[in-house]
């Protein structure tokens, strides 16, 4: 189902709000610091006071530590803010409880919350969802899979703990050579299937040709294929992928993603990002402090822009009309 006939655009924030790892050092079960809260905090009240809402993703570390609850805690006392904030739930199986160990590194295919069995999986996201529900004072019912792994049991267990949204798919991607899924057939298309909303992370191929663009959009394997007429396709005319983030894009990349989609039909987009980006020297995007304040900057300014530029208005994850068909 596509999204073409609703207008003005809409804008969902989503944070990947988790704790501090090295990204190039593995799954250390023991690596749950949470060091970001209050810069977290300061973020998301500027975005309240643009009108912006913000969806919370948290996983186990960030909502089981004191600066996560503080967080929580400053959203919940203010009712400008709260309004404006949905918690959702983000698992990372490898610090998320019941643990198979306590010390060491998770192998990298056990990282990917679908890949767990059945019985695993949902053990894991039965508790997170207990933590999230005890410390905000409301049950999650929006899903993002740790490291988008989402797996052949998750909506299975999603429906059985009462989620209704998940927003784990990456379209384009495929992260099969580090055992991970392979979303190469998805483009940004919103699905109501087995009575869950799955609404993918926005990202587009983009390109000045509208043709190009049409054609990946309606046939997204083609972006990576090997074929000599796709690679020459690409680079005559300028075809990228590009996710809307601040993570890894600039500003005019973010708003590239929003314009070739919405000329496509979409109206619904999901700005991302992972909380430990909004400190200095916690995630590669984010070095010192000057990329810090270059990163903030970004993101104020895309939604200052979506809103002027294109009319847009804010949403949470799960005030999307479909979900009351839920």
């Amino acid at each position: 189902m596509t999204d073409g006939d609703v207008c003005p655009p809409k804008l969902a924030i989503v944070i990947h709000t988790e704790e501090e790892f090295d990204w190039g050092g593995g799954f250390n079960v023991d690596a749950t610091s949470v060091s970001h809260g209050e810069e977290l905090f300061a973020l998301v009240q500027s975005l309240s006071l643009m009108g912006a809402k913000t969806t919370l993703a948290m996983d186990y570390p960030f909502v089981s530590s004191a600066q996560g609850q503080n967080c929580i805690a400053n959203i919940k006392i203010s009712k400008e803010i709260s309004k404006n904030v949905e918690f959702g739930a983000h698992l990372h199986p490898w610090v998320n409880p019941p643990f198979e160990q306590t010390v060491g590194f998770v192998p990298e295919h056990l990282s990917y919350p679908g890949n767990l069995g059945y019985e695993q999986e949902r053990a894991k996201l039965a508790e997170l969802t207990g933590k999230i529900s005890e410390q905000t004072g409301t049950r999650p019912v929006t899903y993002l899979a740790g490291r988008y792994g989402i797996g052949d049991n998750t909506h299975q267990v999603l429906n059985e703990l009462g989620y209704k949204i998940d927003v784990s798919i990456s379209p384009f991607a495929d992260y099969r050579h580090q055992h991970g899924p392979d979303f190469r057939n998805f483009n940004n298309d919103i699905k109501l299937e087995n009575k869950i909303l799955s609404w993918p992370h926005s990202s587009a191929v983009v390109s000045p040709f509208s043709f190009v663009r049409n054609y990946f959009n309606s046939s997204p394997t083609s972006y990576s294929s090997e074929n000599l007429f796709i690679k020459v396709l690409k680079k005559v005319f300028r075809a990228k992928l590009h996710r809307l983030s601040p993570e890894g894009f600039s500003l005019t990349d973010m708003k590239n993603v929003v314009k070739c989609q919405n000329a496509l039909g979409q109206t619904y987009f999901i700005l991302s990002f992972h909380s430990p980006s909004v400190k200095a020297g916690l995630t590669p995007y984010v070095k010192n402090d000057r990329e810090r304040g270059e990163f903030i900057e970004k993101i104020l300014s895309f939604v200052n822009w979506f809103e002027k530029s294109l009319d847009g208005e804010f949403i949470t994850i799960n005030e999307h009309p479909l979900v009351r068909k839920l």
